[in-house]
């Protein structure tokens, strides 16, 4: 099937007019599509750890469900990407979808008739099959644009998606959950997930992720181990998130408030988001090396800040604005970083990796920031915020730019 499309202007150099070639690109309906689709994988963690608490009467097997899910999510992303970039991501995500309503539908039968262990293990098929419409967009956008600032402008993009998707889903499980149920959470994450994510599947842009014939008289083309670089970097970023968000949960229940945690955390997101809707407009003599090291400096800093203000919930909220505006942009650089290291018809696969570095990091960041947290306050639980930080900048020594 062909993948041609009409002629494209070069990219314009303004903001506005930088963002309004994205959906001459792909079409008007794919950025609200995305958007939505990915919803999903943001709800999941939150709304298996309220419906399993309810069910068991245990926030330890709630708990215990939750991370099996992060676990298999962790797993099953780079699978599937695998798999999408052999077959074409429609006949895969179409498949997945199936499997996922599956998997939702044993994790309610799981709570009714067996005990824990079956509990988790089902929690752990709810993750193993959720799709990565994040990482399929990137992947998409990899094959759709013909320049660098193109693409340099749709990551950014994604990244901004991804900021609300991580707002909006866990506060529409907490919306559905007081309003209804935990088990209506679930259900409406598996009803987006079969809608959304079947129109995303089904978008005329999946034509550009058509399996490329392999030439079997030349070398397999491989994703390089040099993406570990990249990886690396993005499970220094899920342990950013996740211990802040148990840092400042840990502060605000300190202070007697701890509903407000969630919406502390949340102001991150505002910083993220303007630095990372401009981030377009950085010359090119400020180098993505530069970029990288910057970020995880500015990360470093924002630890700090976050560690002094800790037992103050307003300068708190002020030190994770701070914070956050070096969140996107990082997450934009790497991307950029490790879309160059392999073709784009290994894309999925790449981005699949990319997300479960940060899946993993989450799991990382929660526990271990929550334990210290726990035992020595939320100021020391912010150190592993300045941790992952500095080993961000470290890396971006050997980030794996091209000479």
């Amino acid at each position: 099937m062909s993948t041609t499309t009409s002629p494209v202007p070069p990219a314009p150099s303004g903001l506005r007019s930088r963002y309004a070639r994205l959906p001459q690109i792909a079409g008007p309906a794919y950025l609200p599509v995305s958007a939505l689709g990915r919803l999903p994988i943001t709800m999941v963690p939150l709304a298996v750890l309220a419906l399993v608490t309810a069910s068991s009467g245990s926030v330890a097997v709630g708990g215990l469900a939750s991370a099996s899910a992060a676990v298999g999510e962790a797993l099953g992303v780079p699978v599937v990407g695998w798999f999408a970039d052999r077959r074409g991501q429609r006949a895969v995500l179409l498949t997945v979808v199936g499997l996922h309503l599956l998997a939702v539908a044993g994790l309610f039968t799981a709570l009714g008739t067996a005990g824990a262990p079956v509990v988790l293990a089902a929690a752990a098929g709810v993750g193993l099959t959720l799709p990565s419409v994040g990482g399929f967009s990137r992947a998409r956008w990899l094959r759709m644009t013909r320049d660098r600032e193109d693409l340099s402008t749709a990551f950014a993009a994604e990244g901004t998606i991804d900021e609300a998707a991580y707002i909006l889903g866990p506060a529409l499980v907490g919306a559905v959950g007081v309003l209804g149920s935990p088990a209506a959470a679930l259900l409406t994450s598996a009803a987006l997930t079969s809608v959304f994510v079947t129109a995303f599947a089904c978008h005329r842009s999946h034509r550009h992720t058509a399996p490329v014939a392999r030439d079997t008289t030349g070398p397999r083309t491989r994703v390089p181990w040099v993406v570990a670089v990249p990886v690396l970097a993005m499970v220094c970023m899920g342990t950013t998130f996740g211990a802040t968000q148990t840092g400042v949960t840990a502060a605000a229940e300190r202070i007697g408030s701890p509903s407000l945690g969630s919406l502390v955390y949340a102001v991150s997101a505002i910083g993220s988001t303007v630095t990372t809707v401009c981030l377009v407009l950085l010359p090119d003599r400020f180098g993505l090396r530069a970029r990288w090291t910057l970020c995880g400096l500015g990360l470093l800093a924002g630890a700090g800040l976050m560690a002094a203000t800790a037992t103050h919930l307003g300068a708190l909220t002020g030190a994770v604005l701070v914070m956050g505006l070096f969140i996107g942009p990082a997450l934009v650089t790497v991307n950029t970083v490790a879309a160059r290291l392999v073709p784009a018809e290994r894309g999925a696969f790449l981005m699949a990796l990319l997300n479960s570095g940060i899946v993993l990091g989450v799991a990382a960041g929660a526990s271990l920031g929550g334990a210290i947290a726990e035992h020595a306050g939320p100021a020391a639980g912010f150190a592993v915020v300045a941790v992952a930080g500095g080993l961000l900048a470290v890396t971006a020594a050997a980030a794996p730019l091209e000479r």
